[in-house]
């Protein structure tokens, strides 16, 4: 199941790459929806953080940063379908 999950992670860093490069764009230029903009831009890199061991705290089943990276997987699809649509408008 960690190799499972360390899979997905890297799907999902993978995956949101280009969305933190456009939303590193968009951010110049989003005003009142900057903060919007700062969690589309950290969203891939959530279940990285979660697979890491961080001193003091212990590491949580590999299961739950298998789910954030499906979740951050599905959030970036949704964002590139939505950026795709307004672009062919």
């Amino acid at each position: 199941m960690i190799l499972a999950a360390w899979l997905l992670v890297w799907l999902a860093i993978a995956a949101g790459l280009l969305q933190v490069v456009t939303c590193a764009v968009l951010l110049f230029s989003s005003g009142w929806a900057a903060p919007l903009v700062l969690v589309l831009m950290g969203i891939p890199f959530v279940p990285l953080i979660l697979m890491q061991e961080i001193r003091g705290w212990r590491r949580v089943d590999p299961v739950v940063p298998a789910t954030v990276a499906v979740l951050s997987i599905a959030v970036s699809i949704g964002f590139y379908w939505e950026l795709f649509h307004h672009m062919a408008q």
